[in-house]
C-alpha cells in the first residue's frame, strides 16, 4: 500500500518540476537575492537559537546543497516532502485504527482506510499550493513534523517506550521551528493520548506528563515571538484598492466565511483560485449564516471530545491549526489555499471513516451488491483528484500562468489584473499590459472604487515610454483622487506617496526641478522615513536649484536611511564640495569609491581635491597622482586630465613640466572654443614657479 501510494503521489506531481519561481520564491530560494541560503553554519546557529520558521529556512539550504539550486531542484525537495507527510500520515492513522479501543471494530480493515485517507489527501488539489508553489514549504514541512510528532506519541503509547516520546519532544520543536502554525502540537498530543490511550489523566502524566512538558517548552519561545502580532495583527494590505484597518472582531468574522469555504471545497475542490482578495465582512448579515455554521462545528467538537473524544481530537486538529491563520489576528490576506493543507486531513479522514460506518450499515444483502462500492467509488475519486491536481500544478509554472488563472476565473479581481500587467510591463509588453489595465480601471470606475493605483501604474508606463503629459496627467488624477478620501489609512498614504515620487521623478528627468523637489518632498511627509529615494532625488532637485542647505538636509535623510551601497552619500559629498566643505567632501567622495570605483566623475573630483585643495588636511599628491594615472590610463589624454596633471607637477616642484604640459592643454582648449582663463591663470602661476592651491569648489572642478 506504502508503495502504491508513492506511485499514485509521484503520478499526481509528475508535472510539477518544470515551473520556474513563482511570486516570493526568488527573493528567497535565488541565490543572489538569498545569499544566506548556501550559509549552513548560519542556518544552523539560527535553529540553534530558535529563531522563527528556522528549520524551514534549513530545509531550504539543505535542499540546496544536497540536491542543488535552481527550481526545479527545490520542485523535488517540495514533493519529497510531500509525500514523506502522506506516508505518515498512512502509518499513523494506520496504527490509530489498529488501537486497542478500535480492535474490534477497525483492526482488519485499518490499513485499507488508513490507505484510502493518505491517498485522497496525498492527491487531493487543493493541496497544491502546499506543494508546488516553492515557497509554502514551509507548510506543507510544519505539517510533516506535526504529524511526526503525533506519531511519535502513538508509538510511545502503543509500546511504552520513553525513546519514543523524547523523539515526540524533538519533532515537536522541529514542527514549530518550520513555521508557528504548529504550537498546537503539544495541546493535540495530549488530548490524542487521553482520548485513545490513556485510562484517565493521571496516568497521562505519570507515562509521559515529562514528555509534554518537554513539547511544551520547546513551543514556549515561538509563542512568545509571536506575541507581538497577537497584540497588533496587521493592516488588511490590497495592491490596488486598498482598505481600512481590520479589527480583530471583523476578521474573525470573515474567517467564519472563510473557513465554511475552505470545508466546501475540501469536498468538492472546484473552482480553486490562487488570490481570493477576500472581502472583509463588516455587516451583520454578511457573517450571520457562516458565523452560526462554525460555532455549531465549534460546538459539536466539544461535544465529541466528552462523548466520542476520537472524532473530537480530529475536530480539534481542524481548529488549532487554523487557529493562527483564520481566528482573531488580522492577516493581510484572510484566505489562501495552503493554509488547509493539513486541515484537509481532519476532513478526509472523518469522510472516510463516515463513508466505512454507512456502508457497513447498509443491510446484509445490499452489501453484496455493493461490495465494491468503496473500491470504485475511491478510485473514481482518486483519478479525478489527479486529473485535477495536474492542471493545478500547471498554473504554479510562471508569475504570469498564476495571475492569468486568477483572471479567467475572476474577471473582476482588480489585484489580479494589476499585477498582470505589471508582469506584462516588465517583459516589455507593453502594449497588452495598458489594455489589461485600462479595463481594470474601467471596472473599478463603474463599482465607485479608487483607481488611484491603476493611474500610477498606466502613469509609470507612460513615462517609461516617453509620453510626459500622459504620466503627468495619470500622476495628478491619482493625487486628486486620494485628496478627495476623507478617511486615510496606510494603503491610502502608501499610493498617495507613490504619486507623489512619479509625479517628483518626472519633473527632475524634464529639469523642472522646483515642482520635482516639492512633490518629492510632499511623499516623505505623506509617510516619513519610508522612501529613501524620495529624500535623495529631492536633495539632488535641490542642489540643481542651488539651495545646499535644504539638499544637504534631504540628502543626509536618505544616507541615514539606507546602506552604503546607495548613491546618496556621493550626491551628498558633491553638495559639501559645492558648499566648499571640501574635507567633508573628501571623506565623502573616498566612501563612495570604495562602493563604486569605477565612478569616473567623482574619481576626478577626489583627484582635484587631492592636488589642489588649500588646506593640508585635503591635499594628498601622492593619491592625487594614483587618481589621474588610473583616470588618464582608462580615458586618454582628455582636457582636463592634462590640466589635472600639469597641477599635479607643479605642486611637485616641476614647474617647467607643468607650465609644458598647461600649455598643451590651453592649445587644446582653443580648438574647442572653451573659456582659456582658468588654465591662463594656472600657467602664469607654473610659469613663476607657483602651484595651484584654492579653496573655491568652481576653482577646483
Amino acid at each position: 500500500m506504502a508503495l502504491l501510494l508513492t506511485i499514485v503521489t509521484c503520478i499526481a506531481y509528475g508535472n510539477s518540476y518544470s515551473g520556474g519561481y513563482v511570486l516570493d520564491d526568488a527573493r528567497y530560494l535565488e541565490l543572489d537575492q538569498a545569499p544566506d541560503l548556501a550559509n549552513l553554519r548560519s542556518r544552523l546557529g539560527a535553529v540553534a537559537a530558535g529563531r522563527v520558521r528556522s528549520v524551514g529556512n534549513l530545509s531550504f539550504t539543505l535542499n540546496y546543497l544536497l540536491i542543488g539550486g535552481g527550481p526545479q531542484a527545490f520542485h523535488v525537495g517540495n514533493f519529497l516532502v510531500h509525500l514523506a507527510t502522506a506516508l505518515v500520515l498512512f502509518d499513523l492513522v494506520r496504527r490509530l485504527l489498529a488501537a486497542p479501543c478500535f480492535q474490534e471494530r477497525y483492526a482488519a480493515v485499518a490499513a485499507k482506510l488508513a490507505f484510502v485517507v493518505a491517498m485522497l489527501w496525498a492527491v487531493h488539489p487543493l493541496g497544491t499550493m502546499g506543494v508546488t508553489y516553492l515557497i509554502q514549504r514551509y507548510e506543507s514541512q510544519a505539517a510533516l513534523f506535526y504529524l511526526l510528532t503525533l506519531y511519535c506519541i502513538v508509538r510511545s503509547c502503543l509500546a511504552n517506550d520513553w525513546r519514543w516520546a523524547a523523539a515526540a519532544i524533538a519533532m515537536c520543536g522541529l514542527a514549530v521551528g518550520t513555521k508557528e502554525v504548529a504550537v498546537s502540537a503539544p495541546l493535540l498530543a495530549i488530548a490524542l493520548d487521553r482520548a485513545i490511550f490513556a485510562a484517565g489523566w493521571r496516568e497521562l502524566l505519570r507515562k509521559r506528563g515529562w514528555a509534554y512538558v518537554g513539547m511544551v517548552i520547546v513551543t514556549a519561545y515561538v509563542t512568545v515571538k509571536l506575541q507581538p502580532a497577537f497584540e497588533e495583527g496587521t493592516t488588511l494590505h490590497t495592491s490596488v484598492s486598498g482598505a481600512d484597518q481590520v479589527t480583530r472582531w471583523e476578521y474573525l468574522c470573515t474567517e467564519s466565511q472563510v473557513i465554511t469555504y475552505y470545508i466546501r471545497l475540501a469536498l468538492f475542490p472546484y473552482p480553486l483560485c490562487f488570490d481570493y482578495e477576500w472581502p472583509i465582512a463588516r455587516q451583520f448579515s454578511d457573517y450571520f449564516a457562516t458565523g452560526l455554521f462554525v460555532v455549531g462545528l465549534l460546538i459539536a467538537t466539544a461535544y465529541a471530545l466528552w462523548r466520542w473524544p476520537p472524532i473530537g481530537v480530529v475536530g480539534l486538529l481542524f481548529f488549532c491549526v487554523l487557529a493562527p491563520s483564520s481566528s482573531f489576528v488580522p492577516i493581510a490576506d484572510p484566505a489562501f489555499e495552503y493554509r488547509m493543507y493539513l486541515p484537509l486531513a481532519c476532513i478526509v479522514l472523518l469522510c472516510v471513516i463516515g463513508g466505512y460506518e454507512l456502508w457497513l450499515r447498509s443491510s446484509d444483502a445490499a452489501q453484496q451488491s455493493l461490495r465494491y462500492l468503496p473500491i470504485v467509488l475511491t478510485a473514481s475519486v482518486v483519478i479525478l483528484f489527479v486529473g485535477m491536481t495536474l492542471q493545478r500544478n500547471r498554473v504554479y509554472r510562471s508569475a504570469e500562468s498564476v495571475w492569468r488563472s486568477v483572471v479567467e476565473l475572476r474577471p473582476d479581481h482588480v489585484r489580479a489584473h494589476h499585477n498582470l500587467a505589471k508582469i506584462l510591463k516588465d517583459d516589455g509588453r507593453t502594449a497588452a499590459a495598458i489594455t489589461i489595465l485600462e479595463n481594470s480601471r474601467a471596472r473599478i470606475a463603474v463599482s465607485g472604487g479608487s483607481t488611484a493605483a491603476i493611474d500610477i501604474e498606466l502613469g509609470e508606463i507612460a513615462a517609461r515610454t516617453g509620453d510626459f503629459r500622459e504620466a503627468q496627467q495619470r500622476f495628478q488624477n491619482a493625487i486628486d483622487e486620494l485628496a478627495e478620501r476623507k478617511s486615510r489609512n496606510s494603503e491610502t498614504l502608501r499610493l498617495d506617496a507613490e504619486a507623489h515620487i512619479g509625479l517628483g521623478a518626472l519633473w527632475q528627468q524634464q529639469g523642472k526641478h522646483a515642482g520635482a523637489a516639492a512633490a518629492l518632498i510632499a511623499a516623505t511627509q505623506l509617510r516619513p522615513d519610508r522612501y529613501p529615494q524620495a529624500h535623495g532625488m529631492a536633495g539632488v532637485s535641490l542642489r540643481e536649484l542651488g539651495k545646499l542647505d535644504d539638499a544637504e538636509q534631504q540628502l543626509g535623510k536618505a544616507v541615514s536611511l539606507t546602506g552604503p551601497s546607495q548613491p546618496w552619500r556621493r550626491e551628498l559629498g558633491i553638495v559639501y564640495f559645492q558648499q566648499g566643505r571640501l574635507r567633508e567632501a573628501a571623506d565623502a567622495f573616498e566612501d563612495w569609491r570604495k562602493q563604486s570605483p569605477d565612478d569616473l566623475e567623482i574619481t576626478l573630483r577626489l583627484a582635484w581635491l587631492r592636488a589642489a585643495a588649500a588646506s593640508d588636511e585635503v591635499r594628498n599628491l601622492a593619491e592625487a597622482k594614483q587618481l589621474t594615472e588610473s583616470l588618464i590610463a582608462r580615458l586618454g589624454p582628455q582636457l582636463l586630465l592634462l590640466d589635472l596633471a600639469a597641477t599635479i607637477l607643479a605642486a611637485e616642484g616641476k614647474y617647467a613640466e607643468a607650465a609644458q604640459l598647461c600649455e598643451k592643454a590651453i592649445a587644446l582648449q582653443r580648438q574647442q572654443g572653451g573659456d582659456l582663463l582658468s588654465m591662463e591663470t594656472r600657467l602664469q602661476l607654473f610659469r613663476s614657479q607657483r602651484p595651484f592651491q584654492s579653496a573655491q569648489p568652481d576653482e577646483l572642478y
